[in-house]
């Protein structure tokens, strides 16, 4: 009766560790490290339309390709569209009526982890996060 009971024990064993083993590579192939923000601040006396490219480098296709009308003086947030601890390029494009032509910023964001906020004045500013 112990042998039976030792076998099992060591079977159970062995199951155990063979799950641990295999947990990190049955994800999907999905990134664990979690993902971050982009936030746009506009804030000028003017309505504004903002278009936004996030782009990882060394990929092709943007995690971020979107365009949207800012009143003055608001806010908006892209949720979760970012992998953390990737480095990026962020292309910030904004038209207004005080403007003949549109205003353009590119910025390379390395390490991504805080949030990154835009902020819109007469020029673009971009300032990563802090705590």
């Amino acid at each position: 009766m112990r042998s039976t009971r030792s076998r099992r024990r060591f079977l159970a064993g062995i199951g155990l560790a063979g799950l641990v083993g295999i947990a990190g590579c049955v994800d999907g192939g999905r990134s664990s490290r979690g993902a971050t923000d982009v936030i746009i601040h506009n804030v000028a006396e003017v309505s504004r339309t903002v278009e936004v490219t996030v782009t990882q480098r060394g990929e092709t296709s943007p995690n971020i390709e979107t365009s949207f009308d800012m009143n003055p003086h608001s806010r908006q947030k892209i949720n979760n569209e970012v992998i953390m601890d990737s480095d990026y390029d962020v292309e910030v494009t904004y038209t207004d009526e005080t403007r003949e032509s549109p205003y353009s910023e590119t910025q390379e964001w390395n390490d991504a982890g805080q949030p990154l906020q835009i902020l819109l004045t007469d020029q673009i500013v971009f300032a990563v996060q802090i705590g």
